[in-house]
């Protein structure tokens, strides 16, 4: 994964998860920083809603059957 900014290009290495109370934690390295993501219940439903559009659907299952 990469994230593009004004500062540049940086790859993003997901190290792991855990749950701490209703958080779902993403340990990540983002170039040379140590990172920790909570999501909580809100950004689960924000995020479904992004992955649950018509385009993004599609290129998911198009990914899927391409790589079988």
């Amino acid at each position: 994964m990469k994230v593009t900014s004004p500062a540049g290009e940086l790859d993003v290495i997901i190290t792991g998860t855990a749950v701490e109370g209703d958080a779902v934690i993403i340990n990540a390295n983002v170039g040379v920083w140590e990172i920790r993501v909570f999501l909580g219940p809100r950004d689960f439903r924000f995020f479904f809603s992004l992955l649950f559009r018509p385009a993004v659907l599609l290129f998911l299952l198009k990914r899927l059957f391409r790589s079988a």
